[in-house]
């Protein structure tokens, strides 16, 4: 069994970096979402984080559960930063609020978040693919792969205009699958 230890920090924050990217891509693969849509795809996708962490894979699961604990980590350090902002002082802290104020507003670009998955997907299936066990690999990808097509899947879109039928997954959110898929080796 492939373990997290097994990789460096580098390599596990890549590992790390791709069901968020992936969940980002299908977001917003049909491009920006709005409100209603939003919500159904982001609980199609944090419905498949949960079951992931009681996945039949244990590297797999051990990637959900290492999620869910960064996750946990950094809204602890929030919270801290929010109940003693002296605490928060420094350069680093500064880039980081700099970097984050420098997002605020921004739009998001649908066709470099999709990019993005993309090949955070492949390099993160093409290092699991070099250094674990075959059936992680292949339990990894399927599991980026179940994550952008709930996410796809959740909100109907409506394709061609005003009175045209609503379809589950649209042209575009195809196209992403299909380069999902292919960067998974599927």
């Amino acid at each position: 069994m492939t373990n997290l230890s097994d990789f460096s920090d580098d390599e596990i924050d890549q590992i790390l970096d791709a069901p968020g990217a992936v969940l980002k891509g299908a977001t917003l693969a049909d491009g920006e979402p709005g409100g209603i849509r939003f919500l159904l795809e982001g609980t199609a996708g944090a419905k498949v984080f949960r079951e992931a962490q009681v996945h039949e894979n244990d590297f797999v699961r051990s990637v959900a559960v290492a999620l869910r604990a960064r996750i946990g980590e950094r809204w602890a350090a929030e919270e801290a930063a929010r109940k003693n902002p002296a605490a928060s002082v420094g350069v680093a802290a500064a880039a980081a609020a700099t970097q984050e104020a420098a997002k605020v507003g921004v739009r998001p670009d649908p066709a470099g978040a999709t990019a993005d998955a993309v090949e955070l997907t492949g390099a993160a299936v093409a290092l699991l693919r070099g250094r674990a066990d075959e059936k992680d690999a292949v339990a990894y990808g399927e599991w980026l792969l179940r994550i952008a097509e709930q996410v796809a899947r959740a909100a109907a879109t409506k394709e061609g205009g005003f009175f045209s039928k609503r379809v589950k997954v649209s042209a575009s959110e195809q196209v992403y699958l299909d380069r999902l898929a292919a960067a998974v080796g599927r």
